[in-house]
Order: structure tokens, then sequence, then C-alpha cells
């Protein structure tokens, strides 16, 4: 029997199926004007709180027809991209164009211009050889790397699961591609935003892929691709629902589940009756044809430094406090019984007086804000802090391999976004925890340190520099998002202070007034 024959005599209507889910009538989105009570997709005017939807393919129905990925060319064909030629020359020499406009037809893997295609294969199971159709597309994570470390917010998580890229504001950079565990951006040279800045020097076109028809969606349509299947093969709900019944139909099936732990989590399910090890042996792989295989968490780490940085500045000041509980401690010492001698513990000796243990207000000499070895200490650990950052900043724009650094000895590294994301997050806890501890040593001495013009400066540079950096840890977090516009403006005033901070920093260095602080005149004497 033949695999179209088999999904065929298995087939049950769409009613039927989301009858079995127990939601028929309020969960899944059908295709418009199908059912009087089709719930609004997010973004539809219903007055009720978005929700985040997921997508669930049972291969077992598919049979590689192509209506899906018609139907996906008829409703995004107006927004391919329309490139400029001819293209400009890129520096430096051998970066290379990527140009799909004139193979358009493309449709055995993903392109600018095919966000959707049939990946087909003959898995050899044990009950003999198979035929597997799988649609590929985005998969749509629940914490995407696309989107967290895009440089400019171009990629977006939408509130309704779905992620997108902006095409007015992407570079074409393909950082998005390279960090997406699937690789699904593809790339388009001549158009986009790049050609009216730097268009030799960065960026190189627009990233694109599928949105799940976020535009529709929005206006309370469902993807085309799910509208025009005709065997059922996917279906979208609420995510919580739609694992629900995934897992429900595993164990009743005895089939394979792949999304549903994969980089985090998706939201895109497959559901297969071959295992997925067999499928991804089975099926082409390379550029733009995605692997199936187990994929790790590639944010999980980001997300727990990010808890780091967090809580640096509570645990330096918390150290820097820890001195007042010491003080605190040898003050009841020295007024304990049995702290002083036994004659002094007594009456005053003959012709005697007792001399208090606590200077007068008058007998203080202020002790210096920090001493000489600590003020060493903490420079040094600023100047490194700073030009870590700023490096690894600057890594996280995809220049690195283009430029050849990544081939320079040891520096292959500079072009693994993750490596420099993580030690941005570092350098940055580490930074801020040495904020809390100059806090807190400020306050354990009840005197803050006199800040030179320069310093205040640095200090409402570096103050802006941590506000913007906020943002951006919290719009890198699982259940915030930002519109792409917001992100823009944050990801341009974070890189504008930091240049901005490195200037001022070589102009004060060089001109010979790199110190932050001032010395204060000791107590009783007035300022010179």
């Amino acid at each position: 029997m033949s695999a179209s024959t088999a999904v065929r005599g298995k087939r049950i209507s769409r009613r039927r199926f989301l009858g079995g889910l127990g939601i028929a009538g309020t969960a899944l989105a059908l295709p418009a004007g199908a059912r009087a009570d089709v719930p609004a997709m997010p973004g539809a005017p219903s007055g009720k709180t978005p929700m985040v939807y997921a997508t669930l393919y049972d291969l077992d129905r598919c049979v590689g027809c192509g209506a899906c990925v018609e139907a996906c060319h008829e409703r995004n064909g107006a927004r391919y991209p329309e490139p400029i030629k001819p293209f400009p020359d890129l520096v430096p020499a051998g970066t290379k164009n990527e140009d799909w406009s004139d193979r358009r037809d493309v449709d055995d893997r993903l392109t600018p211009y095919n966000w959707l295609y049939i990946q087909s294969a003959t898995v050899d199971t044990p009950e003999g050889p198979r035929e597997m159709h799988v649609p590929r597309r985005c998969l749509h994570c629940a914490n995407p790397p696309c989107a967290n470390l895009c440089p400019w917010g171009s990629a977006r998580r939408e509130t309704s699961g779905a992620v997108s890229i902006e095409a007015s504001t992407c570079l074409g950079g393909a950082k998005c591609r390279t960090v997406c565990p699937w690789h699904i951006p593809q790339r388009q040279s001549g158009v986009g935003l790049y050609l009216d800045l730097m268009p030799r020097f960065a960026g190189n076109g627009v990233m694109y892929k599928c949105d799940r028809c976020a535009d529709i969606t929005a206006r309370g349509g469902i993807p085309a691709c799910i509208e025009a299947c005709p065997y059922d093969v996917q279906t979208i709900g609420p995510r919580d629902a739609i694992i629900a019944e995934a897992k429900r139909l595993a164990a009743e099936r005895g089939c394979h589940l792949y999304g549903l732990d994969d980089n985090g989590g998706t939201n895109t399910i497959y559901l297969s009756p071959v295992p997925f090890g067999l499928l991804d042996a089975a099926i082409p792989k390379g550029p733009g044809r995605p692997h199936l295989a187990p994929v790790a968490d590639a944010m999980r780490d980001e997300t727990r430094l990010a808890a780091v940085a967090a809580t640096a500045p509570l645990a330096g000041f918390g150290a820097a406090m820890l001195r007042v509980a010491a003080d605190i401690r040898e003050a009841a010492h020295s007024d304990a019984p049995g702290a002083h001698s036994s004659h002094a513990m007594g009456k005053p000796a003959p012709g005697t007086h007792r001399v208090s243990a606590i200077p007068s207000a008058d007998t203080i000499t202020p002790r210096a804000f920090l001493t000489p070895a600590t003020s060493r200490a903490v420079r040094a650990i600023w100047i490194v802090c700073a030009i870590v950052l700023g490096f690894t900043g600057l890594m996280q724009m995809p220049i690195a391999a283009r430029y050849g650094m990544t081939a320079l000895p040891g520096l292959a590294w500079t072009g693994d976004f993750h490596v420099t994301h993580r030690m941005h997050y570092v350098f940055a806890a580490l930074l801020l925890g040495l904020g809390g501890w100059l806090l807190g040593r400020a306050l354990r001495q009840r005197a803050f340190p006199a800040l030179t013009r320069e310093g205040w400066l640095r200090l409402g540079l570096v103050a802006g520099l941590t506000g913007t950096g906020v943002l951006r840890v919290l719009k890198n977090l699982p259940d915030v998002s930002f519109s792409p516009l917001l992100t823009l403006w944050i990801d341009l005033a974070h890189l504008g202070l930091a240049v901005a901070l490195g200037a001022v920093a070589l102009v004060f260095a060089f001109t010979g007034r790199a110190a932050w602080t001032r010395p204060r005149p000791p107590a009783g004497r007035p300022p010179a």
C-alpha cells in the first residue's frame, strides 16, 4: 500500500480530530469561515489577552502533495524581495552576495522565496522501507536565539508564539541563521536598510523565513499552509492544548515527538510513526535543508547568566556591608567585660582618670575611601571589564568571520556568538558587582568619594549603559517581548553610549584627566 493510500485510509475529519482534543469549539483555529465559533487568533480584536499558539504536524498524514508550499507562495508572494542590481562590491574582497532572485522556482530547500518546503525520504524501518514527507519551515522557538541575539532587534518573538523578522530594520548580517540550531533564515542581497548605510562594509541584504503568516493571524486568520492542506496534516491551537494532544497521540499510537523539548521547546511539534533518528539519517541535509537531530537549549546558559548579572550588584553590596557587621562585633567585643585589663576594669587608680575607648570627633583622621592597593585593584578590574565588554559587545555584530578575525590563531571563538554573549554577561556581572561593592563601602564609611567632572561624565555614561543593558537582558527573557522599533532604539543607544564612553576614556587618558575622584581635604581644613 502506498503512503498516499495509507494516509487516505486513516483520514478523519477535522471536526472529529478537534473533538478528540476536547476543545473543538474553543481552542483550535480553523480556516476562516469554516466554523462560526472559530476563536480569534492573537492580535484579533477579541478583547482577550493574546495567547501563545503552537502547531502540530502529524507526519502519518502527509503525502507530500505540496499544497501547503503553493499556498505559502500565493499568500506571501507580495512580501518576497525585489533586489536592486548590480549589488555593491563588498569589503573585504571575497565576501559574497547571496542572490536567489533568478532562482525563485527552487522548492527543494529553504530560500528567501521559499519559506516552506517538503523534505521527503525513504526510511528503512523494521517493517520495511517507508516513504516519509516532512514539511519544513521555522519551528518558532519558545525562547529563540535568533530574536534574543539579533543585534538590531529585527528578529522578534510575537505574542502569538511566532518568530518574525522585520525586513525594514534587518541588515542581513545572517547572525540569526548562524545561531539558529536549524539555520532556517535565508538571505537575499541587494535589498534593505544596509543599502542606505554602509553597503560595502556592513550588512548584506535582508533575512527571510516563515513567520507563520503573522500579518494574517494578526487580523484573525490562520496560516495559509494549514488552511490549504487537504489531509489535515497540521493543526494549530493554544500551546498547552497542542502539547497535551501531541503527548496523547504519541502514547496512543506509539509515535515519536520532535520540537517539544528541542532548543528548550518550540511552537512546532512533529508527530512521527518513525523514530526521528532514522528520519534524520534519511533526509537530505545541508544549506537550506535543516536536520532533525536532537537540539540542546541554546539559550539556557544565557538565561541563567542574566540572573547572575541581576544579583551581582546585591552580592557586591552585601560583601561591602559585611564589614559593617565585623565593625559592630569588634566594638561589642571592646566594650565587653574582660576586654580590658583588670586594673582598667576596676576603679581608676589614684590620680588617674578613665580614658574613653572612643576618640572624639575632632581627633578622627578621615580614612581614605580606598587604600592605594585597593584603588589599584579596582582600577585594574574596571579596565579589564571595560575592554572585554567593549570587545565582546562589538563581536555581537557579525563582523568577526567577515573580516577574517576568526581565521587568526586563537581567535576562532570570536565568531561564536554564544561564547561572546556569555562572556559579555560574565564581565557585566563582575562590573556590576564591583559597583555594588563600592556603593556599600561608601555607605559604610558614610562618605562618598568626591568625583571630578570627568568622573561624573563617565559615571553618567556607565549608568546609561547599565540601563540599556538591563533592558536588553529583559528582552532576552522568555516571556518578555519588545517591539522591533523599541529594540532598535535600545540597541542603538547602548552602542552609542559604549562608543562615547570609549572615546571619552581615551581623550581623558591622553590629556592627563583620567582620575575619577579628587582627594578630600582633611577634617577641619577648608578645601583649597
